[in-house]
């Protein structure tokens, strides 16, 4: 455990097809795409956005991060708001950025026909793995806000997919705090909330909440934790269920590391805090 704070073708055809973005002058950056494609889970057609190494090379195997946006975001926010293009341009990795909607990456409890956690973990693996050349033993998921909670809720639940889960800002204050209406903050949050996890505590909640899952795996087999928050973050219960979850995963010996940094929740935090992720994913699935 550690614990810190801190083929021949034209060149417009190649680039249409590849969606390659250039910055004149310097070296190529990492190959962008927009895939689309029917989701049996959901029951129609989604978007990923897919960043694919500079040199990219079919005939190798790379890991994969699956990256997720907060609530209202999309599958172009950590394309658009950020330059994870260059943070990964000379890294071996692919990262796949899924549209979730304000689902909280979970199977609804309200809504039968929004299953995107098998949107997640079934029909997106399946996609990737057979359009791309992937390293499925070096498998992780990362995300922001609604994201980072659906990235280490994930991560908790399908323990032997993923194997790296990075949290930036993760609102795993829910679900167990759905009827705290007090902070103003997060009871904007409600109605996304309660059509993904309902009205009343039940089983399905109780699944969902990270406070619960982290015992349902031997310590040994849990995957890596990465966690940082801002310490002027405005959702005023994030950064005191951080600390309180952290405090469980250290007694239960998980293997983690948490980090209070200067910021708040916002995209230049998010921009400067996915480097040290990016970072430690590749120490820890050694790539």
């Amino acid at each position: 455990m550690t614990q810190m704070n801190r083929k021949t073708l034209s060149p417009w055809c190649s680039i249409l097809l590849l969606g390659v973005f250039v910055v004149s002058g310097v070296q190529a950056q990492a190959i962008a795409r927009v895939d689309s494609f029917y989701m049996p889970s959901l029951g129609k057609t989604k978007k990923l956005s897919i960043l694919l190494p500079a040199q990219y090379n079919p005939g190798l195997r790379y890991p994969v991060l699956y990256l997720l946006h907060g609530y209202t975001g999309g599958n172009q926010d950590w394309l658009s708001r950020t330059s994870i293009r260059d943070y990964v341009r000379t890294i071996p990795l692919i990262v796949v950025m899924p549209d979730a909607e304000d689902s909280w990456y979970v199977n609804s409890v309200t809504e039968p026909g929004d299953r995107f956690e098998d949107y997640l973990v079934k029909d997106i693996p399946r996609y990737i793995n057979k359009m791309y050349s992937v390293d499925t033993t070096r498998q992780g998921i990362a995300g922001l806000s609604m994201g980072g909670y659906g990235a280490v809720m994930l991560a908790l639940k399908h323990p032997t997919r993923y194997r790296f889960a990075g949290s930036l800002s993760g609102a795993i204050t829910f679900p167990r705090g759905l009827n705290d209406t007090t902070r103003p903050a997060e009871r904007a949050l409600f109605p996304s909330l309660k059509k993904a996890f309902g009205e009343k505590p039940n089983n399905d909640r109780t699944m969902g909440d990270v406070f619960f899952l982290y015992r349902q795996t031997t310590k040994d087999s849990l995957p890596y934790l990465y966690l940082v928050i801002g310490t002027q973050d405005g959702y005023r219960s994030f950064l005191p269920a951080h600390r309180a979850f952290t405090d469980l995963l250290r007694s239960y010996g998980a293997a983690y590391e948490y980090h209070e940094t200067p910021g708040g929740h916002n995209w230049q935090y998010w921009d400067h805090e996915i480097q040290p992720i990016l970072k430690r994913m590749r120490e820890v699935l050694n790539f």
